[in-house]
């Protein structure tokens, strides 16, 4: 026998298919939510985008701005990468890890809870067959963790017989074919009904506070520019040039991590959260969409830019090394700025 859900919702293109983003997609659809597709876009017409922001109000604009608020309130967009690689802690209780794609107990707790629906965490194989065929013939999906793979999570919405069916993760990056088999399945999350939420913006507000806290108590920012600053003790002054190109790519890959700033600005700059539209929060959002994580966003592109095009053997690289001590700083700045905001943010809310 076939069951399949019309699920049409398509995936954050900012992401892998990670806990976060099938979160956000499936409870657009256990709501009801679409977007006005029918809109005018030069880049669908195969011509450059001119930022119009037509697609905002799109089905995927709306999924898109639902998995910013996701992201940002859980703290996922508020981490920062140690130098050396190595997950820093609270990339390990959020769950920014390979194996965990943002689905750790806390992050799964918090998301269901701020969103408010109860839900219900299975582990046992011999359960799965029952939970996902009565979940679908009620017309819900499942959010399932798998066992290997990029972006552990999928969105079951159908079953034919004993093969699992699954949606078209459009848009997602690294997206899977097909849906999983039942041996490959490791954890299933049946979403229950809809709850009041047991978390607000204060909760999401600690949350970031205590992320943003720890990076700078870990002094994650100083390590960077410790090794990029051409005159520091151990800076790329004293580094050959294999070193030199080495660190430089190791910067330009923690910016574009460092680019989850723009998940952050976005919640922030449209306001999509009911309890941010209050006017008193004018100041502190222009501040956050603007002057901080607005200009990380460019830093950052400037520094993946240098380390495309810059010839680290010449004379003048000791000055491209001072400027990434600057950048990199000003980023540091950035982040305390950010979170000096954030606690104003805190103070307003009751």
């Amino acid at each position: 026998m076939r069951q399949e859900l019309a699920f049409n919702i398509p995936f954050s293109g900012f992401t892998t298919t990670d806990f976060i983003n099938c979160f956000a997609t499936t409870t657009m659809f256990l709501e009801g939510i679409t977007g006005d597709d029918d809109y005018e876009c030069k880049q669908r017409n195969g011509q450059p985008c001119d930022g119009c922001g037509n697609c905002r109000a799109s089905t995927a604009g709306l999924q898109e701005q639902r998995f910013f608020v996701f992201d940002t309130m859980c703290g996922r967009s508020s981490l920062r990468c140690r130098f050396d690689g190595e997950p820093t802690e609270m990339q390990i209780r959020i769950g920014e890890t390979e194996a965990d794609s943002c689905g750790t107990d806390a992050t799964v707790e918090f998301l269901f809870g701020f969103a408010g629906y109860a839900y219900r965490k299975l582990t046992d194989p011999d359960a799965f067959r029952a939970a996902i065929t009565a979940a679908i013939d009620a017309g819900r999906p499942v959010i399932a963790k798998v066992k290997t793979g990029e972006g552990r999570f999928r969105v079951l919405t159908g079953y034919d017989g004993d093969a699992l069916i699954g949606p078209d993760y459009t848009n997602a990056q690294q997206k899977p074919e097909g849906a999983p088999s039942h041996g490959e399945l490791d954890a299933l999350y049946v979403v229950g009904d809809k709850t009041e939420p047991l978390y607000t913006l204060k909760d999401g507000l600690e949350r970031i506070r205590q992320v943003m806290e720890t990076n700078l108590n870990e002094k994650l920012w100083d390590d960077y520019i410790g090794k990029m600053g051409w005159y520091q003790p151990d800076g790329l002054g004293k580094a050959d040039l294999q070193e030199k190109q080495a660190r430089m790519q190791r910067v330009s890959d923690t910016m574009w991590h460092t680019f989850n700033s723009h998940n952050f600005a976005e919640v922030f700059r449209h306001r999509t959260i009911e309890e941010l539209q209050n006017p008193a929060f004018d100041d502190i959002c222009k501040e956050i969409g603007g002057p901080c994580f607005g200009y990380t966003h460019d830093l950052a592109w400037a520094l993946i830019g240098l380390n495309e095009y810059a010839d680290w053997s010449k004379h003048y690289a000791c000055g491209w090394g001072e400027m990434v001590e600057l950048t990199l700083d000003r980023i540091k700045q950035n982040d305390i700025q950010a979170l000096d905001a954030v606690k104003r943010a805190l103070e307003l809310c009751i």
